[in-house]
């Protein structure tokens, strides 16, 4: 359950978390770092009952659903620096009307050499708790609405928080502490702080709080409606460097029109870091369409460079990137998560256009930073590739298995795999690529994952905001349940994984899966 002090930003957008209500009927919700959500109009299962209970609806009353989190595609071009970039490999939305070819080129790509050192596992520093947010008086009805919401929050932890022992033991100092802080008054953000704090208190390092303005762009990232002002990029910080590595870029965006690249790195915006003291990625990159700034860049193994861009309205799914190395008929799919109800069709789209040309004769699926998202999207994944029973998920004195039922697109159920895996693979991230180990159908290739496998429930309150609350365990055929936890999915194959020291031309993992596939 621990979990990497990483940030994964939705450059220029906001991450979606949860939502919670007292007396919902809970929908089963996929976990990432920063949660998931289920798109509108969707049912899902409810464990308790057996019946569906749509998701993402209006929120009178308590309601359940899965986490998601994303961005969007962007609409304009930037304007590039004195520096000119070499052309970059352009990010597939799945409208393309064939697969692009990879920059690595089995026999002539060099891999990067990086440290062995990043295969060690380490133990996470203890993050200190954030001060409790300053009481402020507030009128009556805002203070009693604070504390109906509180009252609702603790009440659900209590009914449906899968860490029974927790409850015991560290709920009701928790309960005391804050309701004393809601009691004395607190604003609006004041309150929402206080509450995500309260989450985080719990220690497992996946629930969430989110805010009524958090849950609304959560909804609208996992039904692909995105709508953001910035360059189109997803980032992560690299506290070692200072620096925000790249790990999508949009089609069609400015970052993409300038040529930027997942892998490149941004060290500095308008001549000021990009990460505060504490590590995490400064608000620099967002701002109002049509302003500027300038970006220094740091690509692996060549000098920095500055590029000017222009923010723009970005609007639509997160898409996936996807490649073919043609003469070994192999093809890679990266995931950036599964938090976007779209990603499923988007594979689907990838696949066909992967073997548009002849069946593939093996696919790298990258998962290394993907950090988890739905159980819908997850169960759709799945079936492309495996079915069958695939395990179960475990609350209390409750199961209910994970049935896959099999669709094949392109060979895509017999085509031999291999998922690639590292730190930042996370939640049903590692649930999807552990269920394709265990069943024999992939290698995984990479470093050990985080270990943080909990399945979130959504639970909205009356004021529209929303908790993601761990709920169960998932047990892998023939083995306990939540034996990943804490644990994560081992490679068969370790190969050191940091993002920012090397390109898709130069992938060392790239090189062990290929060398894998010509070993099955």
């Amino acid at each position: 359950m621990r979990l990497r002090p990483w940030l994964l930003a939705l450059v220029a957008a906001t991450l979606a978390c949860n939502t919670l209500l007292p007396t919902a009927t809970p929908t089963r919700a996929a976990t990432r770092l920063a949660p998931s959500l289920a798109p509108p109009n969707q049912t899902v299962t409810t464990a308790a009952t057996g019946t569906s209970a749509p998701l993402l609806t209006p929120l009178p009353a308590p309601s359940l659903t899965p986490a998601p989190s994303a961005t969007a595609p962007p609409a304009t071009a930037p304007t590039a620096a004195p520096t000119p970039l070499p052309a970059a490999s352009p990010a597939n939305s799945g409208l393309a009307g064939q697969a692009r070819t990879c920059d690595y080129v089995p026999g002539v790509s060099v891999p990067a050499q990086l440290p062995s050192s990043l295969l060690t596992e380490g133990t996470p520093t203890p993050v200190p708790p954030p001060p409790l947010p300053t009481n402020t008086p507030v009128d009556a009805a805002t203070n009693t609405r604070h504390l109906q919401v509180f009252h609702d929050l603790v009440s659900t932890i209590d009914q449906d928080y899968v860490y029974t022992d927790v409850i015991k033991t560290r709920v009701p100092a928790l309960q005391q502490q804050y309701e004393a802080l809601v009691a004395a008054g607190l604003t609006d953000d004041g309150f929402y702080e206080a509450m995500h704090d309260l989450i985080n208190a719990l220690g497992d390092d996946h629930s969430n709080f989110e805010s009524p303005a958090e849950a609304a762009q959560t909804d609208a990232a996992f039904s692909g409606n995105n709508d953001f002002v910035g360059i189109g990029i997803s980032v992560r910080a690299v506290p070692e460097t200072g620096a925000a590595v790249i790990v999508l870029v949009f089609p069609g965006g400015p970052a993409a029109a300038a040529g930027l690249r997942s892998h490149d790195s941004i060290t500095a915006v308008d001549g000021q870091p990009v990460l505060d003291a504490n590590g995490a990625i400064r608000d620099v990159l967002r701002g109002p369409a049509g302003t500027s700034m300038v970006l220094t860049i740091q690509r692996p193994g060549q000098p920095s460079f500055k590029l000017t861009l222009q923010r723009q309205r970005i609007t639509g799914p997160l898409p996936i990137d996807y490649c073919l190395m043609p003469a070994a008929r192999v093809g890679y799919i990266y995931l950036p998560g599964l938090d976007d109800a779209t990603i499923p069709d988007q594979v689907r789209a990838a696949l066909r256009q992967l073997t548009a040309g002849g069946p593939l004769s093996g696919l790298v699926i990258d998962n290394r930073e993907n950090g988890g998202g739905l159980a819908t999207v997850l169960d759709d994944l799945l079936s492309l590739f495996t079915h069958g029973t695939l395990g179960q998920f475990v609350f209390r004195d409750q199961a209910r298995q994970l049935v896959v039922t099999p669709q094949d697109v392109g060979g895509s159920q017999a085509v031999p795999l291999v998922v690639l895996v590292g730190e930042d693979t996370v939640s049903y991230g590692e649930v999807f690529s552990g269920l394709l180990q265990i069943s024999g159908r992939a290698a995984v290739v990479g470093q050990r994952t985080l270990g943080n496998v909990e399945t979130e429930w959504a639970y909205s309150f009356k004021d529209g905001s929303r908790v993601w609350l761990a709920h169960e365990l998932f047990q892998p055929p023939g083995l306990p349940a939540g034996v990943w936890e804490g644990l994560g999915i081992a490679p068969d194959v370790k190969v050191p994984v940091r993002w920012d020291l090397f390109s898709e031309a130069t992938d060392p993992a790239l090189a062990a899966a290929l060398a894998r596939l010509h070993r099955q």
